[in-house]
């Protein structure tokens, strides 16, 4: 009994529940921004390889969608803003890591995979950012911290609400894909001088808070048609102005599905030390008669 006691109290995740409030640790992601669209018959031919590539690399990599606001039912103010933060001129679809773009058409599985190798190498250091999400039926409120920042001036810390998953009838999907993943559906930004950037206007606000490091407080409304278990908040600490060099500095995401998958992935580790310390009580009884 005393070493089952030891088992269950192993700590195994990074990300802990208390009460209403998800904590969790991370910001050495890469953001990769995918612009695109519903009409896009290149997007339609990249999507099977690109969702395989994202899948296999998991938190070293977060997908966001930005759709075309141009005969697209997915394309929005948000990921118009984020587009032309990243001064988006390029043909469809493209892909940016930390700000870089990658052209297509010619894009492969493999040459996005070196893309991801060479965005990694080029952040300057691990930036760990912290954040406490709490979520009720109306909205959320998320508290980030980055407690050692790599650079304070020209940055920003953002908040991007991803629709984690979106079906569309085949009369809107013209390039024949009715699943979209990460869509992008709302942004909160705020400055280091203060300045706010918030798409939709009315989706929520933003305040820094006095202490070490970075400190923000994000408050927000759920959009239409999303909750808490069908959306994926992106916290990121980047560069205001995008130009040659990488513009995230440290990136993190959370989903509801994310804990589950912590809570699943603990009752399994549990199971089998269970096991092992059955066994190995077993084992010494009856060596002892």
């Amino acid at each position: 009994m005393v070493m089952l006691a030891l088992i269950l109290s192993i700590p195994v995740s990074a990300s802990e529940n208390t009460e209403s409030i998800v904590q969790v640790r991370g910001g050495g992601s890469i953001l990769f921004e995918h612009v695109t669209g519903v009409w896009c018959d290149v997007c339609a031919d990249h999507e099977p390889w690109v969702e395989a590539m994202v899948k296999s690399n998991g938190e070293r990599l977060i997908r966001v969608d930005l759709h075309d606001v141009i005969e697209d039912p997915l394309g929005n103010e948000a990921a118009t803003h984020r587009r032309i933060r990243l001064n988006h001129t390029l043909p469809f679809p493209t892909y940016h890591l930390d700000g870089h773009a990658e052209v297509t058409p010619s894009m492969s599985r493999g040459e996005l995979q070196m893309s991801l190798l060479a965005a990694e190498s080029s952040r300057k250091t691990h930036e760990v950012i912290e954040a406490a999400i709490d979520l009720d039926d109306t909205g959320g409120i998320v508290t980030v911290e980055v407690n050692d920042p790599i650079q304070i001036e020209g940055t920003q810390l953002t908040l991007l609400l991803l629709e984690t998953s979106v079906t569309l009838p085949p009369s809107e999907a013209t390039n024949g894909l009715l699943i979209h993943p990460a869509v992008l559906r709302s942004v909160i930004s705020i400055e280091m001088t203060g300045n706010k950037t918030i798409k939709p206007l009315a989706w929520g606000d933003v305040e820094m808070n006095e202490g070490i490091g970075l400190n923000a407080v994000f408050e927000f409304d759920w959009p239409d048609g999303i909750d808490a278990e069908s959306a994926t908040l992106v916290v990121v600490h980047e560069l205001v102005q995008v130009e040659d060099g990488p513009a995230t500095l440290s990136a993190l995401s959370w989903a509801e599905e994310d804990s589950s998958e912590e809570v699943q992935a603990l009752g399994w580790m549990v199971m089998i030390l269970f096991g092992c310390a059955m066994v190995t009580i077993f084992f010494r009884s009856r060596n002892s008669y």
